[in-house]
């Protein structure tokens, strides 16, 4: 009678297994199913290994990512700091200009002016 664990083959069950149990016990097979299982260690060393440098290359790209952010926050920052600067300095040299000219215009009226006040 089969065991649950083992597949039924038909009504020979006791040849069959006496077969299956001389063809592992061959060297042939046996070289080759030791070579199967050394071949699926490598495969799965290297599979560990690419699934390794993913996640360094994921990690290096999110690293990168993070730094471009930082930059292109500090160059925005410069740039908005220099315009604010140089609008500062034009809005300055604007009132030195135009108040000057007004106070110079001013200055020659009174210069105008005031000798008539003198004489009154």
């Amino acid at each position: 009678m089969a065991s649950s664990n083992q597949p039924s083959y038909g009504k020979r069950e006791e040849e069959y297994r006496s077969i299956a149990r001389r063809v592992m016990s061959e060297r042939d097979v046996k070289d080759a199913l030791e070579a199967l299982q050394d071949r699926f260690q490598r495969l799965q060393f290297m599979f560990e290994d690419c699934v390794e440098v993913h996640k360094q290359r994921m990690e290096k790209r999110r690293l990168r990512k993070e730094e471009l952010k930082k930059e292109r926050k500090v160059n925005l920052v410069t740039i908005v700091s220099l315009l604010v600067l140089i609008t500062s300095f034009l809005v300055r040299f604007a009132r030195i200009v135009v108040i000057g000219n007004y106070s110079s215009s001013v200055e020659q009226d009174q210069i105008q002016t005031y000798p008539n006040s003198l004489s009154n």
